[in-house]
């Protein structure tokens, strides 16, 4: 979804009023949103957002102590603030709708939000999940391209513990594909690297990585 300079004008100043709280489904990105969330914990609106797994995968650093982030699928652009106003743009729309400020209107957005929240996937801040050693070599090594047999053969394990290792991690953040694992690793910053250019393996070369291992 392409945002206009009039849509991105709209989102900031929405944005520019919150207080308290902040409910976003993000098809796509735009500059204010992105400032939003990387606001100072103290000061920032507590704040929950949806992504899409294509937006996902470009955004390294969305997770903080006041911005909880959940992986969905094509969703359309709504943004609700403080639950006292909100603005919204579908996929057919030419543009952002102009925010609303009914009490009724505003709750049966919140509503179309916490659906999307609710059927959304955990994505866990990198603190809050701590890797293995081994869970980062066997990672390391996927994200490199490396089979699952290549990867056991190099570790000297089994095939079978490179498989149940990386099960666990999906069980643990409530991923339901490799996919979708190496777009959380991509977005999360998880994944260790070595070499001297790291971001080489970041990105959709690391969600390519895993999801074909």
């Amino acid at each position: 979804m392409r945002l206009s300079a009039h849509d991105h004008a709209q989102i900031r100043a929405l944005l520019g009023k919150a207080r308290h709280e902040i409910l976003l489904l993000a098809p796509s990105w735009a500059p204010a949103l992105h400032s939003a969330c990387a606001l100072p914990p103290l000061t920032a609106p507590r704040t929950r957002v949806v992504v899409s797994r294509s937006f996902l995968a470009q955004a390294p650093s969305l997770t903080g102590r006041h911005v909880q982030v959940r992986l969905g699928g094509a969703t359309p652009l709504l943004l609700v603030v403080d639950r006292r106003s909100a603005l919204s743009r579908h996929a057919d729309d030419r543009s952002v709708h102009a925010p609303v400020h009914r009490h009724t209107e505003v709750e049966r957005l919140v509503h179309v939000f916490e659906h999307h929240w609710k059927r959304a996937s955990p994505v866990v801040p990198a603190g809050e999940a701590p890797l293995t050693d081994l869970q980062r070599s066997i990672i390391r090594s996927l994200a490199m391209g490396m089979t699952d047999k290549a990867t056991a053969g190099a570790l000297q394990i089994s095939t079978r513990t490179v498989q149940r290792q990386v099960s666990q991690l999906m069980q643990q953040w409530g991923i339901q594909s490799r996919l979708e694992l190496g777009v959380h690793l991509a977005a999360t910053g998880l994944v260790p690297t070595r070499g001297p250019a790291p971001e080489a393996r970041t990105g959709s070369t690391l969600v390519a990585s895993l999801s074909g291992a």
